[in-house]
Protein backbone atom coordinates (compact mmCIF):
# COMPACT_ATOMS: atom_id res chain seq x y z
CA UNK A 1 0.00 0.00 0.00
CA UNK A 2 1.28 3.47 -0.88
CA UNK A 3 1.78 5.77 2.10
CA UNK A 4 -0.23 8.57 0.49
CA UNK A 5 -3.19 6.32 -0.26
CA UNK A 6 -4.70 5.52 3.17
CA UNK A 7 -7.08 2.60 3.47
CA UNK A 8 -9.97 2.51 4.19
CA UNK A 9 -10.23 6.33 4.19
CA UNK A 10 -10.43 6.52 0.40
CA UNK A 11 -13.36 4.09 -0.10
CA UNK A 12 -15.17 5.66 2.86
CA UNK A 13 -14.75 9.09 1.30
CA UNK A 14 -16.00 7.84 -2.07
CA UNK A 15 -19.04 6.18 -0.48
CA UNK A 16 -19.89 9.40 1.36
CA UNK A 17 -19.51 11.16 -1.99
CA UNK A 18 -22.23 8.93 -3.45
CA UNK A 19 -24.57 9.54 -0.51
CA UNK A 20 -23.97 13.30 -0.34
CA UNK A 21 -24.62 13.68 -4.06
CA UNK A 22 -27.83 11.62 -4.24
CA UNK A 23 -29.38 12.75 -0.95
CA UNK A 24 -30.49 16.24 -2.13
CA UNK A 25 -32.24 14.69 -5.14
CA UNK A 26 -34.75 12.94 -2.88
CA UNK A 27 -36.19 16.29 -1.80
CA UNK A 28 -35.98 18.14 -5.12
CA UNK A 29 -37.20 15.53 -7.60
CA UNK A 30 -39.42 17.92 -9.55
CA UNK A 31 -37.77 21.21 -8.64
CA UNK A 32 -34.25 20.75 -10.02
CA UNK A 33 -33.48 21.04 -13.72
CA UNK A 34 -31.80 18.48 -15.92
CA UNK A 35 -28.45 20.21 -15.48
CA UNK A 36 -28.44 19.73 -11.71
CA UNK A 37 -29.66 16.13 -12.06
CA UNK A 38 -26.96 15.37 -14.62
CA UNK A 39 -24.29 16.95 -12.43
CA UNK A 40 -25.38 14.86 -9.44
CA UNK A 41 -25.68 11.55 -11.30
CA UNK A 42 -22.33 11.87 -13.09
CA UNK A 43 -20.61 12.80 -9.81
CA UNK A 44 -22.28 9.92 -7.96
CA UNK A 45 -21.28 7.50 -10.74
CA UNK A 46 -17.62 8.53 -10.55
CA UNK A 47 -17.59 8.16 -6.75
CA UNK A 48 -19.35 4.78 -6.87
CA UNK A 49 -16.80 3.43 -9.34
CA UNK A 50 -13.88 4.59 -7.19
CA UNK A 51 -15.55 3.18 -4.08
CA UNK A 52 -15.63 -0.28 -5.65
CA UNK A 53 -12.20 0.03 -7.27
CA UNK A 54 -10.38 1.08 -4.12
CA UNK A 55 -11.78 -1.98 -2.32
CA UNK A 56 -11.23 -4.56 -5.07
CA UNK A 57 -7.67 -3.44 -5.86
CA UNK A 58 -6.46 -2.68 -2.38
CA UNK A 59 -2.91 -4.12 -2.19
CA UNK A 60 -3.20 -6.05 -5.48
CA UNK A 61 -3.28 -5.67 -9.27
CA UNK A 62 -5.15 -8.87 -10.16
CA UNK A 63 -7.48 -8.80 -13.14
CA UNK A 64 -10.45 -9.94 -11.06
CA UNK A 65 -13.27 -8.05 -12.79
CA UNK A 66 -12.50 -7.49 -16.49
CA UNK A 67 -16.10 -6.78 -17.55
CA UNK A 68 -16.49 -4.27 -14.71
CA UNK A 69 -13.31 -2.54 -15.89
CA UNK A 70 -14.46 -2.47 -19.53
CA UNK A 71 -17.62 -0.61 -18.50
CA UNK A 72 -16.35 1.62 -15.70
CA UNK A 73 -13.24 2.89 -17.47
CA UNK A 74 -15.52 4.37 -20.14
CA UNK A 75 -17.86 5.84 -17.51
CA UNK A 76 -14.92 7.32 -15.60
CA UNK A 77 -13.69 8.89 -18.83
CA UNK A 78 -17.14 10.32 -19.53
CA UNK A 79 -17.81 11.59 -15.99
CA UNK A 80 -15.78 14.78 -16.39
CA UNK A 81 -17.46 15.44 -19.73
CA UNK A 82 -20.86 14.90 -18.11
CA UNK A 83 -20.07 17.19 -15.17
CA UNK A 84 -18.79 19.92 -17.51
CA UNK A 85 -21.82 19.58 -19.79
CA UNK A 86 -24.24 19.64 -16.86
CA UNK A 87 -22.63 22.80 -15.48
CA UNK A 88 -22.95 24.42 -18.90
CA UNK A 89 -26.62 23.43 -19.08
CA UNK A 90 -27.22 25.18 -15.74
CA UNK A 91 -25.32 28.25 -16.92
CA UNK A 92 -27.48 28.44 -20.08
CA UNK A 93 -30.63 28.18 -17.95
CA UNK A 94 -29.52 30.93 -15.56
CA UNK A 95 -28.45 33.21 -18.39
CA UNK A 96 -31.85 32.92 -20.07
CA UNK A 97 -33.68 33.57 -16.80
CA UNK A 98 -31.52 36.59 -16.00
CA UNK A 99 -31.64 37.98 -19.53
CA UNK A 100 -35.41 37.63 -19.95
CA UNK A 101 -36.37 38.15 -16.30
CA UNK A 102 -38.87 35.35 -16.88
CA UNK A 103 -39.00 31.69 -15.93
CA UNK A 104 -41.94 30.45 -18.00
CA UNK A 105 -41.38 29.04 -21.50
CA UNK A 106 -43.68 27.99 -24.29
CA UNK A 107 -43.98 24.28 -25.05
CA UNK A 108 -41.77 24.69 -28.12
CA UNK A 109 -39.13 26.62 -26.21
CA UNK A 110 -39.17 24.06 -23.41
CA UNK A 111 -38.75 21.20 -25.90
CA UNK A 112 -35.81 22.95 -27.50
CA UNK A 113 -34.25 23.58 -24.09
CA UNK A 114 -34.58 19.92 -23.10
CA UNK A 115 -32.93 18.79 -26.35
CA UNK A 116 -30.01 21.16 -25.85
CA UNK A 117 -29.55 20.09 -22.24
CA UNK A 118 -29.62 16.38 -23.13
CA UNK A 119 -27.00 17.01 -25.80
CA UNK A 120 -24.69 18.59 -23.22
CA UNK A 121 -25.42 16.16 -20.39
CA UNK A 122 -25.69 12.80 -22.17
CA UNK A 123 -25.07 12.80 -25.93
CA UNK A 124 -21.75 14.66 -26.10
CA UNK A 125 -20.19 12.76 -23.15
CA UNK A 126 -21.24 9.38 -24.61
CA UNK A 127 -19.95 10.40 -28.04
CA UNK A 128 -16.59 11.43 -26.58
CA UNK A 129 -16.45 8.17 -24.63
CA UNK A 130 -16.73 6.34 -27.95
CA UNK A 131 -14.15 8.54 -29.69
CA UNK A 132 -11.67 7.71 -26.92
CA UNK A 133 -11.01 4.31 -28.46
CA UNK A 134 -9.13 6.03 -31.30
CA UNK A 135 -6.23 6.79 -28.93
CA UNK A 136 -6.65 3.78 -26.61
CA UNK A 137 -3.57 1.52 -26.90
CA UNK A 138 -4.60 -1.15 -24.34
CA UNK A 139 -7.83 -2.61 -22.98
CA UNK A 140 -7.31 -0.97 -19.57
CA UNK A 141 -4.71 -0.35 -16.90
CA UNK A 142 -4.93 -1.67 -13.33
CA UNK A 143 -3.14 0.51 -10.78
CA UNK A 144 -2.77 -0.77 -7.26
CA UNK A 145 -5.02 1.18 -4.82
CA UNK A 146 -6.71 3.12 -7.65
CA UNK A 147 -8.12 0.18 -9.61
CA UNK A 148 -8.77 -0.03 -13.33
CA UNK A 149 -8.36 3.10 -15.36
CA UNK A 150 -7.76 4.08 -18.96
CA UNK A 151 -4.59 5.23 -20.68
CA UNK A 152 -4.18 7.03 -24.00
CA UNK A 153 -1.51 7.55 -26.64
CA UNK A 154 -0.54 10.30 -29.12
CA UNK A 155 -1.13 14.03 -29.43
CA UNK A 156 -4.72 13.39 -30.46
CA UNK A 157 -5.53 12.47 -26.85
CA UNK A 158 -5.02 16.10 -25.83
CA UNK A 159 -8.00 17.04 -27.98
CA UNK A 160 -10.25 14.04 -27.27
CA UNK A 161 -9.71 14.31 -23.51
CA UNK A 162 -8.66 17.69 -22.13
CA UNK A 163 -9.54 20.15 -24.89
CA UNK A 164 -12.97 18.50 -25.18
CA UNK A 165 -13.52 19.03 -21.43
CA UNK A 166 -12.52 22.68 -21.75
CA UNK A 167 -14.89 23.20 -24.68
CA UNK A 168 -17.79 21.64 -22.76
CA UNK A 169 -16.99 23.89 -19.80
CA UNK A 170 -16.53 26.97 -21.96
CA UNK A 171 -20.19 28.14 -21.65
CA UNK A 172 -19.72 28.34 -17.86
CA UNK A 173 -16.56 30.37 -18.32
CA UNK A 174 -18.34 32.81 -20.65
CA UNK A 175 -21.91 32.91 -19.34
CA UNK A 176 -21.20 33.04 -15.60
CA UNK A 177 -19.64 36.55 -15.69
CA UNK A 178 -22.20 37.70 -18.28
CA UNK A 179 -25.06 36.54 -16.06
CA UNK A 180 -23.60 38.31 -13.04
CA UNK A 181 -23.13 41.47 -15.11
CA UNK A 182 -26.76 41.45 -16.30
CA UNK A 183 -27.93 40.82 -12.73
CA UNK A 184 -25.99 43.84 -11.45
CA UNK A 185 -27.27 46.08 -14.26
CA UNK A 186 -30.89 45.04 -13.65
CA UNK A 187 -30.70 44.40 -9.92
CA UNK A 188 -34.04 46.05 -9.13
CA UNK A 189 -35.93 44.15 -11.85
CA UNK A 190 -34.26 40.86 -10.85
CA UNK A 191 -35.13 41.39 -7.19
CA UNK A 192 -38.75 41.98 -8.12
CA UNK A 193 -38.77 38.94 -10.39
CA UNK A 194 -37.21 36.62 -7.79
CA UNK A 195 -39.65 37.89 -5.16
CA UNK A 196 -42.66 37.34 -7.40
CA UNK A 197 -42.64 33.55 -7.04
CA UNK A 198 -42.70 32.89 -10.81
CA UNK A 199 -41.08 29.47 -10.66
CA UNK A 200 -37.65 30.19 -9.12
CA UNK A 201 -36.90 31.53 -5.68
CA UNK A 202 -34.04 33.79 -4.71
CA UNK A 203 -32.44 30.97 -2.72
CA UNK A 204 -32.51 28.55 -5.66
CA UNK A 205 -31.22 31.23 -8.04
CA UNK A 206 -28.27 31.96 -5.75
CA UNK A 207 -27.46 28.27 -5.39
CA UNK A 208 -27.53 27.74 -9.14
CA UNK A 209 -25.34 30.81 -9.63
CA UNK A 210 -22.74 29.43 -7.21
CA UNK A 211 -22.89 26.06 -8.96
CA UNK A 212 -22.29 27.77 -12.31
CA UNK A 213 -19.27 29.60 -10.94
CA UNK A 214 -17.91 26.34 -9.53
CA UNK A 215 -18.47 24.72 -12.92
CA UNK A 216 -15.35 26.37 -14.33
CA UNK A 217 -13.15 24.31 -11.97
CA UNK A 218 -12.40 21.74 -14.70
CA UNK A 219 -10.80 24.36 -16.95
CA UNK A 220 -7.73 25.12 -14.78
CA UNK A 221 -7.41 21.44 -13.86
CA UNK A 222 -7.40 20.44 -17.55
CA UNK A 223 -4.85 23.13 -18.36
CA UNK A 224 -2.69 21.95 -15.45
CA UNK A 225 -2.76 18.34 -16.68
CA UNK A 226 -1.87 19.47 -20.22
CA UNK A 227 1.12 21.42 -18.90
CA UNK A 228 2.15 18.43 -16.76
CA UNK A 229 2.22 16.11 -19.79
CA UNK A 230 4.07 18.68 -21.91
CA UNK A 231 6.76 19.01 -19.23
CA UNK A 232 7.18 15.21 -19.15
CA UNK A 233 8.11 15.27 -22.84
CA UNK A 234 8.58 11.88 -24.44
CA UNK A 235 8.06 10.17 -21.07
CA UNK A 236 4.34 10.88 -21.49
CA UNK A 237 2.35 8.66 -23.90
CA UNK A 238 0.50 11.76 -25.08
CA UNK A 239 3.61 13.36 -26.61
CA UNK A 240 3.88 11.03 -29.59
CA UNK A 241 2.44 11.31 -33.12
CA UNK A 242 -0.61 9.39 -34.24
CA UNK A 243 0.78 7.37 -37.15
CA UNK A 244 -1.99 4.87 -37.80
CA UNK A 245 -4.70 2.77 -36.15
CA UNK A 246 -2.36 -0.25 -36.27
CA UNK A 247 0.49 1.68 -34.68
CA UNK A 248 -1.67 2.66 -31.71
CA UNK A 249 -3.71 -0.51 -31.19
CA UNK A 250 -1.46 -3.37 -32.30
CA UNK A 251 2.11 -2.08 -31.99
CA UNK A 252 1.92 -1.28 -28.30
CA UNK A 253 1.18 2.39 -28.81
CA UNK A 254 4.11 2.95 -31.14
CA UNK A 255 6.36 0.89 -28.85
CA UNK A 256 5.56 2.96 -25.74
CA UNK A 257 3.83 -0.12 -24.26
CA UNK A 258 6.05 -2.95 -25.59
CA UNK A 259 4.32 -6.22 -26.42
CA UNK A 260 0.83 -4.90 -25.76
CA UNK A 261 -2.23 -4.45 -27.94
CA UNK A 262 -5.85 -3.33 -27.64
CA UNK A 263 -6.68 -6.63 -25.89
CA UNK A 264 -3.88 -6.31 -23.32
CA UNK A 265 -4.33 -5.47 -19.64
CA UNK A 266 -1.49 -3.56 -17.98
CA UNK A 267 -0.86 -3.97 -14.26
CA UNK A 268 1.11 -1.44 -12.22
CA UNK A 269 1.80 -1.95 -8.49
CA UNK A 270 2.10 1.04 -6.16
CA UNK A 271 5.82 0.40 -5.75
CA UNK A 272 6.19 1.19 -9.47
CA UNK A 273 3.82 4.11 -10.08
CA UNK A 274 4.87 5.89 -6.88
CA UNK A 275 8.43 6.31 -8.24
CA UNK A 276 7.34 8.43 -11.24
CA UNK A 277 7.34 12.18 -10.60
CA UNK A 278 3.87 13.65 -10.36
CA UNK A 279 2.02 10.32 -10.52
CA UNK A 280 1.25 10.10 -6.75
CA UNK A 281 -0.34 13.56 -6.95
CA UNK A 282 -2.31 12.51 -10.05
CA UNK A 283 -3.54 9.39 -8.21
CA UNK A 284 -4.68 11.44 -5.20
CA UNK A 285 -6.41 13.91 -7.50
CA UNK A 286 -8.25 11.08 -9.24
CA UNK A 287 -9.31 9.60 -5.89
CA UNK A 288 -10.56 12.75 -4.16
CA UNK A 289 -11.60 15.19 -6.88
CA UNK A 290 -15.15 13.85 -7.23
CA UNK A 291 -15.48 13.51 -3.45
CA UNK A 292 -14.77 17.23 -3.09
CA UNK A 293 -17.26 17.94 -5.89
CA UNK A 294 -19.88 15.88 -4.02
CA UNK A 295 -19.26 17.83 -0.78
CA UNK A 296 -19.67 21.16 -2.60
CA UNK A 297 -22.86 19.93 -4.27
CA UNK A 298 -24.28 18.83 -0.92
CA UNK A 299 -23.36 22.18 0.65
CA UNK A 300 -25.44 23.90 -2.04
CA UNK A 301 -28.49 21.64 -2.29
CA UNK A 302 -28.38 19.43 0.80
CA UNK A 303 -28.58 22.14 3.46
CA UNK A 304 -31.86 23.81 2.51
CA UNK A 305 -34.60 24.21 5.18
CA UNK A 306 -36.63 21.51 3.43
CA UNK A 307 -33.71 19.08 3.60
CA UNK A 308 -33.09 19.89 7.27
CA UNK A 309 -36.74 19.10 7.97
CA UNK A 310 -36.34 15.77 6.17
CA UNK A 311 -33.23 14.94 8.21
CA UNK A 312 -35.16 15.55 11.44
CA UNK A 313 -38.00 13.35 10.25
CA UNK A 314 -35.56 10.57 9.38
CA UNK A 315 -33.84 10.79 12.77
CA UNK A 316 -37.19 10.56 14.58
CA UNK A 317 -38.54 7.71 12.42
CA UNK A 318 -37.46 4.88 14.75
CA UNK A 319 -38.07 6.67 18.12
CA UNK A 320 -41.62 7.58 17.03
CA UNK A 321 -42.27 3.93 16.15
CA UNK A 322 -41.10 3.02 19.67
CA UNK A 323 -43.65 5.36 21.23
CA UNK A 324 -41.56 8.47 21.80
CA UNK A 325 -43.13 11.75 20.82
CA UNK A 326 -41.27 14.83 19.72
CA UNK A 327 -42.43 18.37 20.32
CA UNK A 328 -43.52 19.94 17.04
CA UNK A 329 -42.08 23.42 16.87
CA UNK A 330 -43.68 26.06 14.71
CA UNK A 331 -41.83 27.20 11.64
CA UNK A 332 -39.69 30.24 12.27
CA UNK A 333 -40.17 32.86 9.63
CA UNK A 334 -37.71 35.52 8.64
CA UNK A 335 -38.62 39.03 7.62
CA UNK A 336 -38.10 38.16 3.97
CA UNK A 337 -40.70 35.37 4.25
CA UNK A 338 -43.45 37.44 5.91
CA UNK A 339 -45.96 39.36 3.82
CA UNK A 340 -46.89 42.54 5.67
CA UNK A 341 -50.41 43.94 5.33
CA UNK A 342 -51.73 47.15 6.88
CA UNK A 343 -55.18 45.57 7.30
CA UNK A 344 -54.73 41.91 8.31
CA UNK A 345 -57.80 39.75 8.71
CA UNK A 346 -58.45 37.18 11.41
CA UNK A 347 -56.96 34.31 9.44
CA UNK A 348 -53.62 36.00 8.83
CA UNK A 349 -50.61 35.45 11.06
CA UNK A 350 -49.55 38.64 12.83
CA UNK A 351 -46.14 39.26 14.29
CA UNK A 352 -46.20 39.63 18.07
CA UNK A 353 -45.78 43.19 19.39
CA UNK A 354 -43.34 43.58 22.25
CA UNK A 355 -43.97 46.30 24.81
CA UNK A 356 -41.16 48.63 25.65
Amino acid sequence: MHALTPYPITPIGCFLGVVLTLLPLTSHIRKLGLGVWGFALWTATANLILFVNTILWHDNVKNTAPIWCDITTKLQFGANFGIAGSSSAVSFQLYKITHRRAFLETRRQRRRTIVCELLLIVVFPVLLMGIGIVVQPVRFLIMEELGCTQTYYSYVAYFTTYVATILLDLPCLILAPLTMRIFRRHRKEMNEFLSSGQGISRSKYNRLMIMTCLGVKLVPISFGIIVFHIVLGKKSPLNHPFISWKNVHYDGGGGFFPGSSLSSVLQTPASTWSTFPGIPFAVKLAEWFHVVVAILFFALFGTTPEMVKNYRSALWFVPERLGYKRVRTTDVETISDVAFNSNPDRNQRVLPRHSR
